[in-house]
């Protein structure tokens, strides 16, 4: 009678401990979060209590999948770029030795593209006698610090304003000199052309059809698609960042339709900010993610956010509205994402470790294209100060260094999966 007793307390307390698991749900406030528990061969353990170890645990011994997500939001891009410069310190790695699918919109699509760019002079690293001479040369063309500088030396280029004739008929800032600043950091590389082990999503609204769109690497370098799936890096960047009133929409040509203009002359579409439909491109990662990784045995979604506005934002009147609908636009659909993550990790068979990473700014300082080094420099320095990310980093950081990620090959195999099995009708 004891042991009965013994057992039914025990079963109790493990029931207990249960229910302050995350069990099913992602939730935004927690440092790591995860879709269910999981059992070890001895015991049940509660993600609430030990949710890194259960991350090392998975990125250890199983195939876990790595995504990170960026937001939109013009100059406050640094701080996401800033928080990739503190995971390459602290781990010595290059993100994309870390990750294995980069998401981003508008600002957000600039960081995760320039991640992904390989060296072309790592390629050329064939001999080990080369290697030897060159070992200081990593696989990846732009470290997250020079992502940084690139915010910090190029904006006063990208937002060059018009004359105000200009502006009230066309569009805030000059497209030529942003196309120019594209050029310079993206060059003639294609989107079939990133890190053959890493994959790239960005978001962008194709205003032909009406419809938002994604700029996807694997299709981009699939021989079946690649005629409509490929697109010059530069094209990809300068249409993800096409914000409406600041920047015209942009002519939007796949890298065939280039390359072959006496074919393709009028074959274009115009493109502008993926942030019209999907600032927060995290959900759309973990959804890709999930449809392309279908050999994963769990998720890590990492997604970095641009700033949030701690002030009031209470507009009425026309120019009111104007002026913060961007702030608005931005922030609501962050907490959609987070919402659809939510409930989508009721569905996942599969563990989801979810980080979110946000700072907080205030009300003078949510303009998307204030360029001014002042408020760059606080931009930068309220990302790199805010304590609770600070802590997610260093807790991250330690996993991501202590392992490697997956082979691209152990996580899709040999054929790229489909779209979905969803049929509309």
């Amino acid at each position: 009678m004891p042991k009965f007793v013994l057992i039914l307390l025990l079963i109790f307390d493990i029931s207990k401990a249960m229910d302050g698991s995350i069990s099913g749900q992602l939730e935004p406030d927690r440092d790591l979060m995860f879709s269910q528990d999981y059992r070890t061969k001895s015991k049940i353990v509660s993600v609430r209590a030990y949710n890194v170890e259960t991350l090392n645990y998975y990125a250890t011994n199983t195939n876990l999948a790595r995504v990170v997500s960026f937001d939109g939001g013009g100059v406050r891009g640094v701080g996401p770029a800033s928080w990739c410069a503190n995971f390459e310190h602290l781990t010595k790695k290059p993100m994309a030795d870390m990750f294995n699918l980069f998401a981003g919109t508008s600002t957000g699509g600039i960081v995760a593209t320039a991640l992904t760019m390989e060296n072309p002079k790592f390629l050329e690293q064939s001999s080990s006698s080369a290697r030897r001479n060159t070992n200081t040369l990593t696989r990846s063309l732009y470290s997250a610090d020079s992502v940084v500088n690139l915010y910090i030396n190029e904006c006063k280029n990208i937002f060059k304003p018009r004359l105000m004739l200009g502006y009230l008929f066309k569009s805030k800032y000059k497209t030529e000199s942003a196309y120019a600043t594209y050029n310079r950091y993206f060059g003639d590389v294609k989107l079939s052309q990133i890190r053959s082990d890493c994959d790239l999503l960005v978001t962008y609204y194709n205003l032909t059809n009406n419809h938002p769109a994604f700029f996807k690497s694997h299709k981009a370098k699939d021989p079946a698609l690649s005629q409509n799936e490929d697109f010059y890096l530069k094209d990809v960047i300068a249409s993800t960042t096409a914000a409406p009133t600041y920047f015209r929409e942009f002519k939007l040509y796949t890298a065939y339709s280039k390359d072959h203009p006496e074919i393709h002359s009028n074959n274009f579409i115009s493109a502008i900010d993926g942030g019209v439909a999907a600032n927060d491109p995290s959900a759309c990662a973990l959804t890709e993610a999930m449809s392309l990784y279908r050999k994963a045995d769990a998720f890590l979604l990492v997604s970095m956010g641009t700033g949030n506005c701690v002030s009031e934002v209470n507009p009425r009147g026309l120019i009111s509205w104007a002026r913060n609908i961007s702030n608005i636009l931005m922030e609501n659909t962050s907490e959609m994402s987070g919402h659809i993550l939510k409930k989508f990790g009721i569905y996942s068979n599969k563990p989801v470790f979810f980080s979110r990473l946000q700072f907080d700014i205030s009300e003078a300082h949510t303009a998307m294209d204030n360029k001014m080094p002042a408020n760059i420099s606080y931009l930068k320095t309220q990302a790199e100060s805010t304590n609770a990310v600070k802590d997610k980093i260093k807790n991250l950081s330690a996993v991501l260094k202590a392992t490697e990620k997956p082979e691209r090959h152990s996580l899709t195999g040999d054929v790229i999966i489909s779209e979905s099995n969803f049929m509309e009708i």
